[in-house]
């Protein structure tokens, strides 16, 4: 799959969330993530959790995907709600 990103959006999430969207693909692609559907919006989006590295930081990618795509929407930390219902699906 490509990544693909809108630059506006890409610069927002980096000074909101301190995270670029060109690290998306290191959520998407993490073998242990968990995939939800984001019911926030009417558009058929998907949300992935996913520890990113021995420090335990859990990243949340929020995504569309779009014929052979990934367009990212959002990447930040996760909250501390995301980072237990991770943890629990970890835990399964």
């Amino acid at each position: 799959m490509n990544l693909e990103f809108d630059a506006a959006k890409d610069a927002a999430n980096l000074a909101k969330h301190k995270l670029s969207l060109t690290d998306a693909m290191v959520v998407y692609e993490s073998p242990n993530k968990i995939t939800l559907r984001s019911a926030r919006h009417d558009e058929d989006r998907l949300m992935d959790i996913a520890s990113v590295d021995a420090a335990g930081i859990v990243l949340v990618l929020v995504y569309v995907v779009r014929k052979s795509a990934i367009r990212a929407i959002s990447l930040r930390r996760a909250s501390t709600a995301e980072r237990r219902l991770y943890e629990q699906a970890q835990e399964n």
